[in-house]
């Protein structure tokens, strides 16, 4: 059984053990806000943002944000092996792209998500990639629950952030800059 699954079996029998409804209400964000943001459920909170590829945003923490969802897939980089934690650089480059193609699949292959193969994480790959989160809302945490790997991200005020090997204290997921690694 995948990390996803496991996480998803023990969200549910919480969420009914608590008498809790798993419903989501769309995020109201934008990429003028200038980093990835959310508010309220979580499992729409990217359905809003800016595209991430190799001609935009392309050496950014909202990258890097987005590589680590790629580590947590476990998919595959562009030599052919699993796109390691030390693959995650904030550039998006041609591995990055290839990576994000094999995530588009795999999404569309378990998850019947429709999603075009292009290598670009816009609206509807970041959109599709929130729903695999789990929100501990009293530390603020978030969790992103892949196939491989859980990476844990912490929302403030709206703000996504992140570490990426152990950098000193939590880095928002910003569009224009790049100071996690």
């Amino acid at each position: 059984m995948s990390v996803r699954t496991k996480a998803a079996v023990l969200t549910v029998t919480a969420a009914l053990a608590a008498g809790v409804g798993l419903t989501a209400v769309p995020a109201a964000a934008s990429i003028s806000q200038g980093y990835i943001s959310g508010g309220g459920p979580i499992a729409d909170d990217w359905t809003d943002e800016g595209t991430l590829s190799s001609s935009s945003h392309s050496r950014s923490n909202a990258t890097a944000l987005l590589q680590q969802i790629l580590w947590a897939e476990g998919v595959k980089e562009s030599n052919g092996t699993a796109f390691d934690y030390s693959d995650i650089d904030g550039k998006y480059g041609a591995n990055t792209t290839y990576a994000v193609k094999q995530l588009q699949k795999l999404y569309n292959r378990d998850f019947g998500a429709g999603l075009t193969v292009d290598g670009k994480a816009g609206k509807k790959t970041l959109g599709f990639a929130s729903r695999n989160f789990l929100f501990d809302g009293g530390a603020g945490k978030v969790d992103y629950i892949g196939e491989k790997h859980v990476v844990t991200f912490k929302r403030s005020s709206g703000k996504y952030q992140l570490k990426v090997n152990n950098t000193r204290g939590w880095k928002v997921a910003s569009y224009n800059t790049l100071n996690v690694v």
